[in-house]
């Protein structure tokens, strides 16, 4: 396993400006940033903070592949009338719930300190667990939706099936086929 970046040891407010200063240089002039941090009093090579800026590349490549997804399926569900079933909800938990398990693995391969990950893991934790009742709530508003809508159906069958003179077990039938599985 290749000894870890030298990068990974800046100041968290340095290492942040330096992923600044990649993502708006376009991921180029790693020598003007070899200087610019040796000016802060951290020698680092310019291949070192290359290959860490490739590193950096891919995964913001990747990330914003995520948000052009997440846009175009926002845009495809927002098409659609109703979103009943909450489709919407559960995509984009989902999304959530792959982001977080990327920090969770970033956290892991940057070596960060115990303490500090420890407690950043506990913030992922926590958010894992309001998606989840968020997408729980959703399910149950939906499943109780479909219910009433159900009912709603089986009492105009009802109501149709007895004015034209369908027989007390025929209404129950036809109801009972309405409300089949929705319990």
């Amino acid at each position: 396993m290749p000894p870890r970046s030298k990068v990974y040891d800046l100041p968290p407010e340095l290492r942040e400006e330096l992923n600044e200063r990649l993502v708006n240089s376009g991921f180029a002039g790693y020598e003007d940033l070899a200087e610019w941090l040796e000016a802060s009093g951290h020698k680092i090579s310019k291949s070192s903070i290359h290959r860490y800026g490739e590193d950096l590349k891919e995964e913001f490549e990747e990330a914003m592949g995520d948000v052009r997804k997440t846009t175009e399926l926002a845009r495809a569900m927002a098409a659609q009338d109703d979103d009943e079933s909450g489709a919407l909800i559960d995509a984009t938990a989902r999304i959530v719930q792959d982001q977080l398990l990327r920090i969770s693995i970033a956290m892991r391969k940057a070596e960060a300190d115990p303490a500090v990950a420890a407690k950043q893991l506990g913030s992922v934790t926590r958010a894992l667990a309001e998606i989840g009742r968020v997408s729980l709530g959703q399910k149950k508003w939906a499943k109780e939706l479909r219910l009433e809508a159900a009912q709603d159906a089986a009492d105009k069958a009802e109501a149709a099936g007895r004015a034209q003179g369908l027989s007390s077990d025929g209404v129950a039938a036809l109801r009972a086929a309405i409300l089949e599985g929705l319990a």
